[in-house]
């Protein structure tokens, strides 16, 4: 797949959406700079999201200024792009993921991550090489996909004595937005949990799902922090799946962590990856997942407060970063460290976490625990 272009809009941009020039210098150097283990257009597709982040946070080409109201949309349409082929190329790699998962649920998956065309799951043509688990692929995955539920959540801040900051996304008017004085980036950092009632009252909040195609004007699908606390590590939950299902159960939650990825910016705005977190939980009665385990992965990817390292949190972006110098991902360290082979030192995430010091302190907190 790829991309059809069209010529560069010119429009004066609404207060804090970053320029177009910006967008498109800061993707043209993390095109150039870069390389993710998946097909070229893929690869486009992830980096157009850090472009967002970017501009949210004034990092790289922004140098500094934040440009807190940029969405993917702006993004999309700075590059170019035609804005409903991204989403449904974005949405179709979400579909494949699904649709594995039910032939997994059927018996049918076979051994590799790949669709029924063939295709590589996320086109990572290294899932060609690594023979997977179905059963504890689907594991891996159930119990990725609910970890970020608010209800979860709580469970485990009863149970393990901690607490954990989260939130959802929602189709927000921006429109209104701006008349409360409020940006995306507020909204992604605050506590607004005790104010959503408000916020659908004075129609901030419009729905939480949706067509992309058929959005009303200004509505744009945000994520909306219900409240702040510690963070948590899709690195660790890999890990914590992998020690409970094997690498397959890794596998799982690093397909549900794509998913959450992804359906930022897709054709259908929703949490499909809870969505197909229940689904699992729904029609595979060999699930073999208790309450238990899923709070257990939930409470070894939270972030304590005390933590002796920098915990990393490689959105799925740096978990399929190749590292020239090691040539490898996050992704196949996570795996090789899960399966006791060898593999490379390198940085982890945006926090350039050792490795190896990451690997030691969680080895030590699974230890820990009390299962």
């Amino acid at each position: 797949m790829s991309s059809r272009r069209h010529h560069h809009h010119r429009a004066e941009r609404s207060p804090g959406v970053a320029p177009h020039d910006i967008v498109r210098e800061d993707f043209e150097w993390l095109t150039t700079s870069r390389r993710l283990r998946t097909t070229r257009w893929v690869e486009e597709a992830i980096l157009m999201q850090s472009v967002e982040g970017h501009a949210h946070e004034g990092h790289a080409a922004f140098r500094h200024h934040q440009y807190v109201n940029t969405t993917m949309d702006d993004i999309v349409d700075s590059l170019g792009r035609d804005a409903r082929l991204v989403a449904r190329q974005r949405q179709a790699l979400i579909d494949d993921i699904a649709d594995w998962v039910r032939a997994a649920i059927a018996g049918a998956a076979g051994n590799l991550a790949v669709a029924d065309d063939g295709a590589c799951l996320l086109e990572i043509g290294l899932f060609r090489q690594i023979e997977v688990e179905p059963a504890q692929v689907l594991r891996g995955f159930y119990a990725g996909g609910l970890r970020d539920d608010l209800e979860v959540r709580r469970g485990v801040e009863a149970k393990y004595g901690i607490h954990i900051g989260g939130g959802a996304a929602y189709l927000v008017d921006t429109s209104v937005m701006r008349r409360m004085d409020l940006d995306a980036r507020s909204l992604a950092r605050g506590s607004h949990e005790d104010r959503l009632a408000e916020y659908r009252a004075q129609g901030l909040i419009v729905g939480e799902q949706g067509d992309r195609d058929r959005l009303p004007p200004h509505t744009r699908y945000l994520y909306l922090r219900h409240r702040t606390g510690g963070g948590t590590s899709d690195d660790a939950a890999m890990l914590a799946a992998g020690k409970l299902w094997g690498p397959s159960g890794a596998l799982g939650a690093f397909l549900a962590d794509a998913v959450d990825t992804l359906e930022k910016y897709a054709a259908r705005c929703a949490d499909q990856d809870d969505e197909i977190a229940k689904m699992i939980g729904k029609e595979w009665p060999d699930l073999g997942v208790s309450e238990d385990d899923l709070q257990l992965v939930t409470y070894l990817c939270a972030i304590p407060p005390e933590a002796p390292i920098e915990v990393p949190d490689c959105s799925l972006r740096y978990l399929i970063e190749i590292d020239r110098d090691a040539d490898q991902t996050a992704f196949e360290a996570h795996l090789a460290y899960l399966q006791g082979r060898p593999r490379a030192r390198m940085k982890l995430a945006s926090e350039d976490t050792d490795s190896e010091e990451f690997y030691q302190w969680f080895e030590q907190r699974w230890r820990a625990v009390d299962r």
